[in-house]
């Protein structure tokens, strides 16, 4: 397995003069889009003793800070403003990530919408001395553009070409339209995808 993200395998930096972004209701922009490759990152660590437990497998909480923080960057060189992290979804820890193994971490925008962002965030572990690599964990990060007051602002349209691409932005309305419709328990005015309420 690469530890290479899809984007980063062959892919075309150069777009066609005709190629515009879409917004979250799916229709055509006249704001000029990024790319997927505008934004993305991809970070790597070397996971020591104190970052495990005591069976030596990295702490959840050390991995999905990591993750935040990919996901954080790759939302602001997309949005060009402050972003903070709204919501974490579907995370699976898929194989156990052991002190020596030299993670990578890949995070690309699949979706946005007016003032939020989601980013796909995969971990692939490796070992070096067996020289495998594994897909760890996967999980979905909601990030929210906010303005110099503290507010949702827009965001600029993100382009997709492949057909990799328009599959995950389609998957990410997907999950956009599930998300809207939900309401955290006990305030009916604030929405889990903090679309119109960051605070």
């Amino acid at each position: 397995m690469s530890a290479l993200p899809y984007w980063a395998e062959g892919r075309e930096k150069t777009l066609s003069n005709s190629e515009r972004g879409i917004n979250g209701d799916g229709g055509k922009s006249n704001t000029e889009g990024r790319t997927v490759q505008h934004s993305a990152v991809t970070m790597a660590e070397l996971i020591l003793p104190h970052q495990a437990n005591q069976l030596g497998n990295a702490h959840g909480g050390e991995i999905m800070k990591l993750m935040d923080t990919a996901a954080g960057v790759a939302a602001l060189r997309h949005a060009h403003t402050a972003v903070v992290t709204a919501r974490v979804d579907g995370i699976n820890f898929y194989h156990p990530i052991k002190v020596g193994d030299f993670i990578t971490v890949n995070a690309f925008l699949t979706f946005v919408g007016h003032s939020s962002m989601e980013v796909e965030v995969e971990v692939i572990a490796e070992d070096i001395i067996a020289e495998k690599t594994t897909h760890a964990l996967t999980a979905y990060f909601i990030m929210v553009a906010l303005n110099e007051q503290g507010k949702p602002t827009k965001v600029p349209p993100l382009i997709v070409s492949s057909e990799k691409e328009k599959e995950l932005w389609e998957k990410g309305r997907r999950r956009y339209e599930m998300c809207k419709g939900e309401l955290m328990a006990g305030d009916d005015n604030y929405k889990v995808c903090r679309e119109e309420k960051v605070v």
